[in-house]
């Protein structure tokens, strides 16, 4: 059993993409993996305003509360999946703020992404910006991505399925690679 939190890449009023995260939540429990819903509006970080990167931290105590519940859940964990959409051709800010409290705890971990979107490039570029970033922490993310898009063709306003044999397909997929390779990155530390 592995331990993949999904990270809600959003904390937008009326955000589109907390359905796709509960919906892909379900099917990593039901892969038979420990799982968590990680929301930085339940769990908001302050912005990352230290001199150097918190690698100063990760043996010790974070300043921030939640900054330290934070790096619990990114340290227990074995492998992430970032449910996120796309703003301005880019990944939000939250999202970026939350990887930067966090590096060692990222280090030879694997990370699924998941682009969601009302149009239909469906989160592509928000995805291949976030590719460096988790490269940056000696992490490997998936070349299987899951780009929904548009969402409301996936999920309708109550956050209900619509297209779940389409989208199982492309979760399983995502799934397949990222226990693999989080398997075999636990094996390796």
């Amino acid at each position: 059993m592995l331990n993949i939190p999904v990270i809600l890449g959003s904390v937008r009023e009326g955000r589109k993409s907390e359905a796709p995260a509960r919906y892909i939540l379900e099917k990593i429990k039901a892969a038979g993996h420990q799982t968590q819903l990680v929301d930085f509006k339940k769990l908001p970080l302050p912005f990352y305003d230290g001199a150097t990167v918190p690698v100063v931290y990760y043996k010790t105590q974070y300043p921030n509360n939640n900054a330290q519940k934070w790096s619990e859940i990114t340290r227990a964990a074995d492998a992430f999946v970032i449910v996120s959409p796309e703003y301005n051709h880019g990944y939000p800010a939250v999202l970026k703020n939350a990887l930067d409290w966090g590096y060692s705890e990222f280090e030879k971990k694997a990370f699924g992404l998941v682009g969601v979107s009302n149009g239909t490039v469906a989160g592509a570029r928000m995805i291949e910006q976030l590719r460096p970033i988790i490269e940056n922490f000696g992490a490997v993310s998936m070349r299987e991505t899951v780009m929904i898009g548009p969402v409301t063709d996936y999920f309708n306003d109550q956050g209900n399925i619509l297209k779940a044999d389409v989208l199982d397909k492309k979760i399983e997929g995502l799934l397949t690679s990222l226990t693999w390779w989080a398997e075999a990155l636990k094996k390796a530390k």
